[in-house]
């Protein structure tokens, strides 16, 4: 992207709105200070580098949420809100700009408005040992408690965790590492290299366990579970949230909204 573009394929797309589509002055306006608000939201809470091949599903329907709770905007202009992400993300699929359409699963203010989530799960991983889960599950909830970020979790090695971990929880890796070629491998180790190189690969292992544990169990959604848990207690000041989460003050902020939008239930309250 352009430094004088303001979000991705800018420039051409505003030509095909005026010049194809021969929309108005101010509908080309309105979509422009839209989509800048969209990417600006989206830039902030991005867990990676902005990319707009990485939008999903997910981060439309948490931009809508907090044009409603935040924003106070009302249904109708959310819809519009929504009528011209669609269009602009259905411009960037049909010129094979982006690989995935991302808006599939987002209807018009039918998005889920009270999602439950569930939180400290972290003290509970011993309980899905027994589960028959995939190893990688397994070893994504373990990351995810300890605090890393999705950029993070490809690069963790057994040194980096094995003194915070429990015996149980050591046991299991030990059981589900190679150590033959290195007494410190990587947590997500590849058969035939040191380590996965795509957190890709991951998501599509985990998402076979989803129907045998409760937790959604996409990095994404963990590592969202497991920021409410800890901004959700209130024992720890904003200073102390910003140094556990390493997060800015914007996120934090967000996170925070998020507390007070979401159905947050304790995972042993949720099994009870």
């Amino acid at each position: 992207m352009k430094s004088t573009d303001l979000y991705p394929y800018r420039n051409i797309f505003i030509n095909y709105c005026r010049k194809i589509q021969n929309l108005s002055v101010a509908s080309v306006n309105m979509i422009n200070q839209i989509l800048i608000n969209f990417w600006k939201y989206y830039s902030v809470n991005s867990s990676h580098d902005p990319n707009i091949n990485n939008v999903n599903s997910s981060d439309i329907r948490d931009y809508l949420i907090q044009l409603d709770q935040h924003e106070h905007l009302n249904k109708k202009t959310i819809n519009k809100y929504l009528s011209y992400l669609k269009k602009y993300f259905i411009f960037l699929t049909e010129n094979h700009l982006i690989s995935n359409y991302p808006l599939y699963n987002v209807k018009g203010i039918s998005y889920q408005r009270k999602e439950t989530i569930i939180i400290n799960w972290m003290p509970y991983i011993n309980n899905f040992l027994g589960k028959d889960l995939h190893p990688e599950t397994i070893k994504l909830l373990i990351l995810v408690s300890q605090g890393y970020d999705l950029d993070q979790l490809l690069n963790v090695r057994w040194d980096d965790i094995n003194s915070k971990l429990s015996n149980t929880l050591k046991r299991y890796l030990i059981n589900n590492l190679d150590f033959t070629k290195t007494s410190n491998p990587y947590i997500y180790q590849g058969k035939r290299i040191d380590k996965y190189t795509s957190l890709d690969r991951v998501t599509s292992v985990v998402k076979k366990d989803q129907k045998s544990i409760v937790l959604p169990v996409t990095p994404r959604k963990l590592r969202q579970s497991y920021i409410l848990s800890i901004v959700s207690n209130p024992n720890f000041s904003d200073n102390q949230l910003l140094k556990i989460l390493r997060i800015s003050k914007k996120s934090l902020s967000y996170y925070k909204f998020c507390v007070s939008y979401y159905n947050l239930i304790p995972y042993k309250e949720y099994i009870e």
